[in-house]
């Protein structure tokens, strides 16, 4: 299954919190049987996509986050990432990706605007807390059926405003914590992965 399938079955995207990844076994499962396979993790964190990888096999999306360079993305794309996501939009970025999808991205109309026009998998809205909740209306307005994540600080409300406005998916930063992950409490992760289920 594709990131784009992954996405349109859960709509949301998981950022992994920082922590040792043995403590992410446990959490993980949660993680997929609650329907929350699609995860990210920051550049500086891409070495343990081969330890996420050989847990969790193909069971779970992996994809790596904030890169900023071609660099970068040559470095995410040899690890195994599956997704990679960028906060910004420029061609080099795009032709750094090779065949793996590539998420860019924008806050402002132009911004979003020029991004789509470089043809990525999809485009991030970051930081989409920025500008308020009606953002999600107003900018998802602009671009009908096109393929926007909102990315940023969100509570469970503004995610559901992003989707019922039109956006492909959320990822709420911050969603899951480290201590859900150090020391899980896993029928209470439950409870919070199933308060971030929008399927």
């Amino acid at each position: 299954m594709e990131w784009l399938e992954v996405l349109a079955g859960s709509r949301g995207i998981v950022e992994l919190p920082a922590g040792d990844p043995d403590d992410l076994i446990a959490a993980g499962e949660v993680l997929i049987q609650e329907g929350l396979a699609a995860w990210t993790l920051p550049f500086d964190r891409h070495a343990e996509l081969g330890r996420l990888r050989a847990v969790f096999g193909r069971r779970a999306r992996l994809g790596v986050s904030d890169l900023r360079t071609t660099e970068q993305l040559e470095a995410a794309s040899g690890a195994g990432a599956d997704l990679l996501l960028t906060p910004f939009a420029e061609p080099a970025l795009v032709e750094a990706a090779g065949e793996i999808p590539v998420v860019l991205g924008g806050l402002t109309p132009s911004e979003v605007a020029r991004a789509l026009s470089l043809g990525p998998a999809a485009v991030q809205v970051i930081p989409c807390d920025a500008l308020g909740s009606l953002y999600a209306r107003t900018l998802t307005a602009m671009f009908p059926e096109q393929p926007l994540i909102a990315t940023g600080k969100l509570e469970r409300f503004q995610c559901e405003m992003w989707l019922e406005a039109g956006a492909l998916a959320v990822c709420p930063a911050g969603a899951i914590g480290p201590d859900d992950i150090a020391e899980p409490d896993l029928a209470e992760l439950r409870h919070r992965c199933q308060g971030y289920r929008f399927d």
